[in-house]
């Protein structure tokens, strides 16, 4: 077995000089495995010698993949050669340093880029909005948004966030209006965007039609993000069949690429495209973004009133079983109201109960926020596995946003790993989200108002890991599109 079969598949996609880096690192790690098998020979009887050296030999090529995967990325930085498919490829869109590596970056791209964010469909506003604050928030970006008026102006966003077409703040191109190709939208955007980023993908693809094949052909990169990650499998699911046909010609190439809006959904896209999209030969490593941004919550809370904890999201049914939650929560004699914060038809409520349960309904999307904050604790009632294994909830960014904490179990913190045990309260073995309600109800405002920070202070710190990703995405994205301009000028 020769130490060149054991190599990434990216390998070979790395320049010259960094392949010879590669092949010696490999030659390295690979005697050792050899001098390791020796010794487990001539140290262990006979009958357990294939079973150790095999175990040692495994041990060291997974120790040798992981230091080959990452090996390429501080010097290929450093390669004035490489091409922007190269280096996308090799995972640097890819959050896998700890977060204090984000700290201290300077939100600059090195040249003027032009970015189109893109919502059709006129939900996922708690990823749009983030998404567009953390472009704006770096230097030489310029956003527009491809949106609608009729959502932008639905929800107030348009108003708190200064969209104004043609105008100051924000640009927005209404893709409602006569001809809303995006090459089209492009035209009246007065250029082709040099990165395009679907906060609905596939759904947004279906909207722009055909013009995304014109803008990737003149070189624009695209970022996808991935919500329901399970049904993306192109073998058995029919549902984004056509958009994953589209796309998968751009991925090879380079110029499409995926997001991700937790852990969990970023490990499942990693271990279950290759076969999904049936690209075997593929490393998927999709942008880990946040789906967060700054809120004005009171610095110090008031607790006076009665306090309370929230259910957010529609009044289905289908969703919850709002009885059986009603019932136990009377059960329960908890010291703290319930406010269901959200729209649809309101489910009944046993009239001794009234005065603990509320319903607060018709909020624009910042009053929604500001509702969600005033509570001790969000309750999630996540109502499939999905959520834990390929899905992302709206409610944890409700939660980080508003700097109310959740009510998580263990199951879901080793989920959302990017959220420390001490920004949620933590739900014990056995116990349900409203037992867990009722001990919190007895720990007072100073528990309260310490946990409040303490999400608060997560909220700033996943905001700046967004913008820290996006710069390094834009300045390697800027560095390509400039060289195929400079080609074509």
């Amino acid at each position: 077995m020769s130490t060149i079969a054991v190599l990434p598949i990216n390998y070979k996609m790395l320049p010259e000089h960094l392949k010879k880096n590669v092949q010696e690192k490999a030659s390295v790690a690979w005697n050792r495995v050899r001098q390791s098998t020796e010794q487990a020979r001539s140290s262990v009887k006979t009958g357990h010698v294939r079973l150790v050296a095999e175990v040692l030999l495994a041990v060291y090529v997974v120790v040798l993949l992981f230091q080959l995967r990452y090996i390429s990325k501080a010097d290929s930085i450093s390669a004035d050669s490489r091409s922007a498919t190269e280096v996308l490829t090799l995972g640097l869109l890819s959050s896998s340093k700890g977060e204090s590596d984000y700290v201290s970056v300077h939100a600059k791209v090195d040249r003027p880029i032009d970015v189109f964010v893109v919502n059709t469909v006129n939900y996922h506003f708690e990823v749009f909005v983030p998404v567009v604050e953390t472009f704006s928030a770096i230097e030489n970006v310029n956003t527009t948004v491809l949106s609608s008026e009729e959502g932008m102006s639905k929800w107030g966003i348009r108003n708190a966030m200064e969209m104004e077409a043609g105008g100051a703040g924000v640009p927005l191109i209404d893709v409602t209006a006569a001809g809303n190709s995006l090459t089209e939208l492009a035209e009246r955007a007065g250029k082709v965007p040099d990165f395009v980023f679907l906060t609905t993908c596939p759904e947004d693809m279906r909207t722009l039609g055909k013009g995304l094949h014109d803008i990737l052909t003149a070189g624009t990169h695209i970022m996808c993000i991935v919500h329901e990650a399970h049904l993306w499998d192109y073998r058995n699911i029919e549902q984004y069949e056509n958009e994953i046909a589209f796309m998968r010609p751009w991925v090879e190439r380079g110029q499409w690429h995926f997001a991700t809006l937790s852990r969990h959904v970023h490990t499942f896209v990693r271990s279950n495209f290759p076969k999904f999209l049936e690209m075997p030969d593929r490393d998927f490593r999709p942008l880990l973004f946040h789906p967060v941004f700054d809120f004005s919550v009171p610095a110090n809370p008031d607790f006076s009133a009665m306090p309370f904890a929230i259910i957010p999201g529609k009044f289905e049914t289908e969703r919850r079983n709002y009885q059986a939650i009603f019932d136990q929560y009377n059960l329960l004699n908890c010291d703290i109201a319930l406010r269901l914060v959200g729209s649809g038809k309101i489910p009944d409520v046993q009239e001794h109960l009234n005065p603990k349960i509320g319903f607060i309904t018709n909020l624009n999307f910042f009053e929604f926020f500001s509702e969600m904050s005033k509570g001790v604790a969000i309750i999630p009632t996540l109502g499939n596995e999905h959520y834990l294994k390929s899905q992302s909830s709206s409610t944890v960014a409700t939660s980080i946003i508003a700097g109310t904490p959740l009510i998580a179990s263990q199951q879901f913190l080793y989920a959302h790993s990017q959220i420390p045990v001490d920004a949620v309260w933590v739900q014990g073995d056995g116990e349900s989200e409203l037992e867990v309600l009722a001990r919190v109800g007895k720990l007072g405002p100073t528990a309260w108002a310490e946990k409040k920070l303490r999400v608060t202070q997560l909220r700033s710190q996943l905001i700046r890991e967004n913008v820290a990703r996006a710069t390094k995405v834009l300045n390697i994205i800027s560095q390509y599109t400039k060289s195929l301009k400079n080609v074509s000028s």
